[in-house]
């Protein structure tokens, strides 16, 4: 299990960029306080996730991910500040999840998620 893990450990931040999509990875954090245990069975690669955001204020600090009306856990900083930054732009993005680490018939103990947006690179080149 300890080698599985540090295998992941490895696409932290990956950045992946196609013609036209642009891929970032990261874990969810908070897993083990969220309602994982009760929809874990269901989470699998490609699920399309929802978002809300956790505000303070006019401010959003930080998003909640959701599987349905489940929470399965908060995104990281960087991955939030992203979705700001396309939110802002007015671009379209979804967020699925690219893998779940668990053994087998227990709970997961990490998520990836992966976080897809369109790129304007070509477009703005032509």
């Amino acid at each position: 299990m300890q080698s599985n893990i540090h295998l992941n450990s490895q696409l932290g931040q990956e950045r992946i960029q196609y013609a036209n999509l642009t891929s970032i990875r990261g874990y969810l954090g908070g897993i083990d306080k969220s309602d994982v245990p009760f929809v874990y069975h269901h989470l699998r690669k490609g699920c399309v996730l929802n978002l809300s955001s956790i505000v303070n204020g006019e401010r959003h600090l930080m998003f909640a991910v959701n599987y349905g009306a489940y929470r399965i856990g908060t995104l990281s900083s960087s991955m939030a500040r992203k979705i700001q930054e396309l939110r802002s732009a007015g671009k379209i993005y979804r967020l699925t999840i690219a893998e779940v680490v668990k053994e087998k018939y227990m709970p997961p103990t990490a998520i990836v998620v992966e976080l897809e947006c369109e790129n304007n690179y070509l477009a703005d080149v032509a």
